[in-house]
């Protein structure tokens, strides 16, 4: 069976007040066990995935959900939440209220910053407007936060975010002429409105829009994207702002993903031709990442302050498969499994959106870390590195000692590389001037023992 992604995955239009729709098919959410555990997110309804997921440290996870019954047109107005408080192994859903005549709105992102205090922004319905709505007591009361006005027949938010419990900023399309962007440092107590001279104008061409919980954020930096293939950012959390066409825009941006490792390391991912982009100044330059592998096609997400890139899919080819090298090489994980929403916390925490079948199967998959060790190393060695055979970056990790060294030889026994460190754990060797063909790779600890295994070079 083949569908068109042209109208689907978060596109709004103004002929259905711009409801985001996503292209998934129905899948067995067998995760890989090097890689993916599967968790029941608890919902009682089946055919629940999930439209965002905030990860507030190593214990605390909160996420909002939509219904995929109806896989060509999931409803986001179900206004249902879970929340985990023991690292992703369990969890516990909820409903939120939103009070009378909100059977229409939805909820299209949601922040947490404890296992009390979390956030969401609200779409609109026929009767009521949308705005953010905020709980303190776990989710089972929420309250709208009226200063964060989203009162007009143009407002709509699409997302909201939240560094601590004081200072967020919920970001919703043109209003009046300008974005509408609320900014607050009192938990949302008092919203401010960012003043039209500091938001870039919206575009001349058509009617330019957002998407639901489609932006990046690194330290004080955030960026989110438009139907119209520009890129906004702010450094300063929301004040003033900045913007950026992104290379080649396709016809429907809202198919386009991108995320940020840091204030400066991109990646932008175009769906429609599966390509890939890369930057290192926050998004002003964008240039194309000669990759190889599986790159699956409708999400990517750093690792933060990482050069490790996950991909994921909810439409067909489903699958999951991760990069160590800011996306020029790509491992498969799993193909034909549904992966959704990606969230971590860092490199061994983190999770992927599934789809659940009841209350106790299914819903999430928790990042159980990168398969570390080649299958062909014997097991008595000390020193993992990886991936083998290597297009250029090797990965080196000790699990019992400290890397001082590593040397690399060709068969003849001539040194064609050589870096020295600081006693550390994990180290990563450039090897993209080697020619193809197999090497020696030496590790000196930093108590002078040595370990030697052969590698690759492709």
């Amino acid at each position: 069976m083949c569908f068109s992604l042209s109208s689907f995955n978060n596109p709004k239009s103004k002929t259905m007040k711009k409801k985001s729709l996503l292209l998934i098919m129905m899948s067995s959410f067998a995760a890989n066990a090097q890689f993916w555990s599967e968790k029941a997110t608890g919902f009682a309804t089946p055919a629940r995935s999930l439209n965002s997921i905030s990860i507030v440290d190593a214990n605390v996870i909160w996420a909002n959900a939509f219904d995929n019954t109806v896989q060509l047109d999931p409803s986001y107005t179900i206004k249902e939440f879970t929340r985990s408080t023991d690292g992703g192994d369990t969890w516990t859903a909820g409903s939120i209220n939103l009070g009378p005549d909100s059977t229409d709105m939805g909820s299209s992102s949601i922040t947490a910053v404890s296992s009390t205090t979390a956030w969401i922004s609200v779409s609109p319905g026929a009767i009521n407007t949308g705005g953010i709505w905020k709980t303190i007591d776990g989710g089972t009361n929420w309250t709208k936060q009226p200063t964060a006005l989203f009162n007009s027949a143009d407002s709509y938010p699409n997302f909201v975010y939240f560094w601590d419990a004081n200072n967020g900023i919920a970001q919703g399309d043109p209003e009046s002429g300008e974005f509408e962007i609320y900014t607050t440092t009192d938990g949302g107590t008092n919203w401010t409105r960012v003043p039209g001279a500091n938001i870039p104008d919206p575009s001349p061409i058509g009617n330019e829009f957002g998407y639901f919980n489609r932006y990046s954020v690194s330290g004080n930096t955030i960026w989110f994207g438009t139907d119209k293939g520009r890129i906004f950012k702010s450094s300063d959390k929301g004040l003033t702002w900045s913007v950026n066409l992104i290379p080649t825009p396709s016809t429907d941006f809202g198919l386009d993903r991108f995320t940020f490792s840091d204030a400066n390391k991109g990646l932008l991912m175009l769906y429609s031709s599966v390509t890939l982009y890369s930057t290192n100044d926050g998004g002003a330059t964008w240039n194309l990442v000669p990759k190889t592998g599986d790159l699956f096609n409708t999400n990517i997400n750093y690792i933060p302050g990482t050069s490790t890139v996950i991909s994921s899919a909810y439409a067909n080819p489903l699958g999951s498969s991760y990069s160590l090298d800011d996306g020029l090489n790509w491992i498969t994980v799993d193909s034909g499994v549904f992966h959704g929403e990606l969230a971590f916390l860092n490199d061994s925490f983190g999770f992927s959106a599934g789809m659940n079948t009841n209350a106790t199967t299914g819903g999430i998959s928790k990042f159980t870390g990168i398969p570390l060790k080649n299958p062909s190393f014997d097991n008595t060695k000390q020193i993992a590195a990886y991936p083998n055979p290597t297009n250029g970056t090797l990965y080196l990790k000790s699990e019992t000692s400290l890397i001082k060294e590593a040397s690399v030889f060709d068969l003849l026994g001539k040194q064609v590389y050589k870096s020295n460190f600081s006693a550390i754990n994990n180290v990563n060797l450039d090897l993209k001037s080697l020619q193809t063909g197999a090497y020696l790779l030496k590790v000196t600890s930093d108590s002078g023992k040595t370990e030697t295994m052969k590698i690759m070079k492709n």
